[in-house]
């Protein structure tokens, strides 16, 4: 059966996520993050590519990305997935597909979800048990977020303006909203699952 074409929008954004190949880790050590930090940090400079939010887990990754041009996402994901399955290979020994498979990215078509896609992403960390608030996991963008700590893959959110008059309002106003349960995640598991 040939794969489903990719939609690809100029300007989208997309929640792209990805994992390790029969579900293995994918990142063993702080060096293996920030070899695929590093690496999507030039990737999305290059092509002018903004990145909302992300999570890296041990064995996946989560990402809410926009690219200037829709053929820009494949670029920039096909580059930074095949520098660090390189990487890993030439480090661990390891033979055969780092990845599961292609990268999945559906499109984030409304507005109003950005932010919640966004809680969706750093939420992993909570879900996974390790962490009791998202802000303290060091391989997402909560902190940036939630602590104003400095992170040079971010482009703000383009609704977190909206959540306070001030920084101290907004990083509140996000920390509460990143500890309220989210209601629908199981729908958006079993959605993202068959994308």
């Amino acid at each position: 059966m040939p794969r489903k074409v990719r939609e690809l929008h100029d300007q989208g954004i997309y929640h792209v996520f990805n994992r390790g190949n029969d579900r293995r880790n994918l990142f063993q050590d702080e060096e293996d993050v920030h070899f695929f930090l590093n690496r999507l940090l030039q990737e999305k400079t290059l092509l002018g590519a903004k990145l909302y939010h992300y999570c890296l887990m041990t064995n996946h990754f989560h990402l809410l990305l926009q690219v200037p041009q829709g053929e820009d996402l494949p670029k920039l994901m096909h580059k930074s997935q095949l520098a660090y399955a390189r990487y890993f290979k030439k480090k661990y020994g390891f033979i055969g597909h780092v990845f599961q498979e292609r990268f999945r990215s559906p499109r984030i078509s409304r507005e109003s979800y950005y932010l919640q896609c966004g809680r969706y992403i750093e939420r992993n960390s909570i879900k996974a048990g390790l962490v009791k608030n998202p802000w303290d996991y060091p391989h997402s963008s909560a902190a940036f977020y939630c602590l104003a700590k400095p992170d040079l893959l971010v482009t703000p959110n383009l609704y977190y303006e909206a959540l306070g008059h001030t920084q101290e309002e907004r990083q509140r106003n996000y920390r509460n909203f990143l500890l309220i349960e989210e209601p629908y995640a199981a729908i958006v598991e079993e959605a993202l699952i068959r994308v």
